[in-house]
């Protein structure tokens, strides 16, 4: 009798394992595009992550990038939020999410911007590629490589919109880095990711993104939708004084992909750190050691180190990066400025919300054995910005390039993050 029950019991969980099985497989495949990941902001650190690095289609979320670099045109000086720009027959005729735009007319920067952050425009997206980088398929190459100079490793960008085109590929942790780069580069813009509703020709756009005003303390950032993606969102909210982000590929409708969203920021909230660090800038996986420059007319100096670009790769074509660095320098980089004064240049090695953090850091990194023009090397704490609060980076200064290069490469050996800047 005892051996008959074992049998039957034995046969029972062969057929519920099997069951099991049967359901568990078609929501496996369904969930192909699913990928999800939690960042704290001020730190980086990652709170919750699934799948976090497999590639896939962005969606409208690319016009975070379009943004980002649309906001980088303005703080150097090659655009302005009340300059209008043309609207080509190609932006006109973008399929929607669209506002409309008619070839032959303008819009302003701060206009395109906005329908970009708010309506997700795909014609006003184009109106800003065209701009920054002459055509779209330009603009694509100086997307991927700046996107590559922020260390987003898995991204390649075909347009500036997210309409799905082969090729076009990111992944969650990819783009939560660049919504946290979003924030914390771009304090003063940030805004226009909070906006409910948008006016432009007459006409009331609301938002794509359904959480602003409805889960606590969210204020952005994008989301995004074609039928090979599903349902994304990028989405950041602060509540206590802590800020989080956090980034779902693959909803299966918006409805559904908000709730989960919303879980997992209330998840991520009960274990975020309350935290005064905002970053030991720069962790290999947001900055390059020599990241791309940024000219700014009003210091008269640049933002960083000046651009070197790569060889032309073997039978005479260059890689999608390459284009864009080449592009990049075109319009950013002065061939008359290649060269700088010695002793302008730093050491970052870190950046925090409180000074005295600042300097600690400072004091605690002059005390490593180091060679004699690192101890020689002035200790500043350089302040900034971000998000509405002062930024405290601490800084070793007074280099030529080469001696910062070499600075930054011995403290990289004594696992001390940093990367060079220009001092200004």
């Amino acid at each position: 009798m005892l051996d008959f029950v074992r049998k039957r019991l034995t046969i029972l969980t062969i057929l519920l394992a099997a069951v099991f099985v049967a359901i568990s497989a078609p929501k496996a495949q369904a969930n192909s595009k699913y990928a999800a990941i939690v960042l704290d902001m001020d730190t980086g650190k990652v709170l919750h992550s699934s799948r976090a690095d497999k590639k896939l289609y962005p969606a409208s979320l690319t016009k975070m990038m379009t943004l980002y670099m649309a906001f980088e045109a303005i703080e150097d000086g090659r655009l302005s939020l009340d300059q209008h720009l043309p609207i080509s027959r190609n932006a006109a005729r973008q399929p929607p999410s669209k506002i409309g735009l008619r070839a032959g007319r303008t819009i302003t920067v701060r206009d395109a911007i906005q329908a970009c952050a708010t309506k997700s425009a795909n014609d006003a997206a184009v109106v800003l590629a065209e701009a920054l980088g002459g055509s779209v398929s330009n603009f694509a190459a100086m997307a991927t490589a700046r996107a590559r100079s922020m260390g987003m490793s898995s991204t390649t960008f075909k347009n500036p919109h997210g309409l799905t085109k082969r090729g076009q590929l990111s992944t969650a942790r990819d783009m939560g880095l660049l919504g946290r780069r979003l924030f914390l580069d771009f304090p003063d813009h940030y805004h226009v990711f909070k906006r409910k509703v948008f006016h432009h020709g007459g006409r009331k756009y609301r938002a794509t993104n359904k959480l602003l005003g409805k889960y606590r303390g969210a204020d952005g950032i994008k989301t995004g939708y074609t039928s090979a993606s599903g349902f994304n969102l990028v989405a950041s909210a602060e509540q206590d004084g802590r800020r989080i982000i956090g980034v779902v590929f693959g909803g299966r409708s918006s409805a559904r992909r908000n709730r989960h969203m919303r879980k997992l920021l209330d998840d991520g909230f009960k274990i975020a750190p309350k935290r005064t660090l905002v970053a030991d800038l720069p962790a290999v996986d947001y900055y390059l050691e020599s990241p791309l420059p940024r000219l700014s007319p009003k210091r008269g100096g640049w933002k960083g180190t000046p651009v070197v670009l790569a060889a032309v790769a073997s039978g005479g074509k260059q890689s999608v990066v390459e284009k864009g660095l080449a592009a990049l320098s075109s319009v950013i980089v002065a061939p008359a400025e290649a060269s700088q004064v010695n002793g302008n240049y730093a050491v970052q090695i870190g950046a925090y919300r409180k000074r005295s953090l600042a300097e600690r850091r400072l004091r605690d990194v002059k005390k490593l054995s180091q060679p004699a023009n690192l101890r020689k090397a002035d200790p500043i704490v350089s302040v900034r910005n971000a998000g509405g609060r002062p930024l405290y980076r601490a800084r070793l200064a007074g280099f030529a390039k080469h001696d910062a290069d070499n600075a930054c490469q011995r403290l990289k050996a004594k696992r001390v993050d940093c990367f060079v800047v220009i001092d200004n």
